[in-house]
């Protein structure tokens, strides 16, 4: 069984097994794109898959050309690393913050 007839595990999301074979396939650029009968190859409900790379789109991390292909977008990618990476930092700075403030209060109050 090829590499990407496996079956998405449930360790790997749909987003990250749609990244993951177009970079396999080595579709990273309009030239290279591939068509949706090469992705209904990642083991996927089709409203999954459909979903997924819907999704992807709008994050402009998987682009569609003009003739109906898909290709992967490292720009985006990147962009979208930093806007999750940015979003999660508040997890880390938010409580950080509050424990200082009682602290502050709870010394000189």
């Amino acid at each position: 069984m090829s590499e990407s007839t496996k079956r998405v595990s449930g360790r790997q999301t749909a987003g990250q097994a749609v990244i993951k074979f177009l970079k396999k396939v080595g579709a990273v650029d309009e030239e290279h794109a591939v068509g949706y009968d090469q992705l209904k190859n990642i083991k996927l409900t089709t409203q999954v898959l459909a979903y997924t790379i819907a999704n992807l789109m709008q994050e402009n991390v998987v682009v569609r050309t003009e003739d109906e292909k898909y290709y992967f977008n490292e720009v985006g990618w990147a962009k979208l690393e930093r806007k999750v990476l940015g979003s999660y930092s508040f997890l880390y700075i938010i409580p950080i913050l509050g424990a200082l403030v009682f602290w502050l209060l709870s010394k000189y109050i």
